[in-house]
């Protein structure tokens, strides 16, 4: 199909395969059209961005403030919906940092959601366990993995880098300023249920206090 725009952007994609593509725009709207005049992607977006920028094969586009994925024969992969997308690789291998609503989440390589996004906060993996994610929701903090699985609920008011205290053990407090262990498995492995805990060493019995 062929179809008459009001203006050809500058802009210029060339394919590994010789394709030539042109941002095209028609009242205030993007698409995008092959060097035969055909269209890829049609113009109803308010912004579109480079082929391969963040996505091997995928194009960034906007429509009003939201923002999806479509493909280089213009098949939308991931909706609009989004208010902000990081560059894949940012915080893991094969994921992007996605914003809805204020809060953070995770879509994989194939534009799937992996992790909601409803976290205020989120950090890279590795920061405290290789393959855990530290996520925070409310004042509240917990783990999820690489599949997206929570493994330590987000109940906790903080959480200690593992093997401050303890090795492989992290120190953990609650809502009521109480403190305890969880291990690398999310265990709690001491309740948190005290209000003081001192270590003699990193090796050697930990002593507890509480009322």
């Amino acid at each position: 199909m062929k179809v008459i725009y009001t203006s050809v952007a500058l802009m210029l994609f060339t394919f590994s395969f010789g394709q030539k593509l042109f941002i095209v725009s028609s009242d205030e709207k993007y698409g995008v059209i092959n060097e035969n005049g055909v269209e890829i992607i049609p113009a109803k977006y308010t912004s579109i961005e480079d082929f391969d920028k963040l996505h091997p094969n995928w194009s960034k586009v906007g429509l009003n403030n939201l923002y999806g994925f479509v493909d280089k024969s213009g098949k939308i992969i991931v909706e609009p919906k989004y208010e902000a997308i990081s560059n894949y690789n940012a915080y893991t291998e094969g994921w992007a940092l996605v914003q809805k609503e204020g809060k953070f989440g995770f879509i994989d390589n194939s534009g799937k959601e992996i992790i909601p996004p409803i976290y205020d906060k989120v950090s890279a993996f590795g920061e405290y366990s290789k393959d855990w994610m530290l996520v925070e929701l409310d004042g509240l903090k917990g783990f999820v993995d690489k599949e997206g699985n929570i493994i330590v609920p987000v109940k906790y008011v903080d959480i200690e880098k593992f093997d401050n205290v303890r090795k492989n053990w992290s120190l953990v407090r609650d809502r009521k300023d109480k403190l305890g262990f969880i291990d690398k498995t999310g265990k709690e492995i001491i309740p948190v249920v005290y209000d003081n805990i001192e270590a003699f060493t990193k090796k050697k019995t930990v002593i507890a206090n509480a009322d």
